[in-house]
């Protein structure tokens, strides 16, 4: 198998990835028991062992677990095949393998989230959550560092992450003092980080042609 055709596997594993997380997480908030606040409770709370009427959350939480599983793995040929989009210069190169380091690091942070529910392992669920959103944060933030100092790309592209990093700090300040408003700019980064990896997906699909040399 060549390395373009290994390439675009890694690109349609990383949307099937994205894919399924939006659906199956889309459809945990379905099934919550009692019925689920987008804007009142926080996204961790699909993967509670008990939902917050005091029902059991059986459906949504195996829902939620395997949405994170899921995309972590499917990231993995994410991290390791987009970083070859980046040889234009040294420092591409090592803004590229450090975000890519950094993005495998966060996979098993990612499914920790599911395997440690809010509602009876906080602690564990507070501090894998944590680490996976700032593995994951600096990841997509040295990513499009290099795609704004890459001639080839739009830097319209590359400043994505740093709209979601300003969102990401906004929701940390305001959900200590509005856990409502918290709750809900949390989802927005959710879901925003792990759409932001269809930006890179899209430029590396684009650059595997056969005219193209430098892949």
């Amino acid at each position: 198998m060549t390395s373009r055709r290994i390439g675009r596997l890694a690109c349609l594993a990383a949307i099937f990835g994205v894919g399924q997380f939006l659906l199956l997480t889309f459809l945990a908030a379905l099934f919550y028991p009692g019925g689920y606040d987008y804007f009142g409770y926080y996204f961790s709370d699909l993967g509670a062992v008990e939902a917050r009427n005091g029902e059991p959350n059986s459906i949504s939480r195996l829902l939620f677990s395997m949405a994170l599983t899921m995309i972590a793995l499917t990231l993995v040929p994410f991290w390791l095949v987009i970083r070859r989009l980046f040889r234009e210069s040294k420092g591409e190169r090592v803004l590229s393998v450090l975000g890519s380091v950094l993005g495998l690091l966060s996979s098993p942070f990612a499914i920790g989230v599911g395997l440690f529910p809010i509602d009876t392992q906080l602690e564990a669920h507070f501090i894998v959550t944590l680490i996976l959103v700032l593995l994951f944060a600096l990841a997509s933030l040295l990513y499009s560092i290099a795609i704004i100092l890459n001639q080839n790309y739009s830097s319209y592209l590359g400043l994505a992450a740093f709209v979601l990093l300003a969102i990401s700090v906004a929701s940390f300040a305001t959900s200590l003092r509005d856990p409502s408003l918290g709750a809900f700019l949390q989802k927005v980064v959710a879901y925003g980080y792990f759409i932001w990896t269809l930006i890179p997906t899209y430029l590396f699909w684009s650059s595997v042609r056969p005219s193209n040399p430098r892949l």
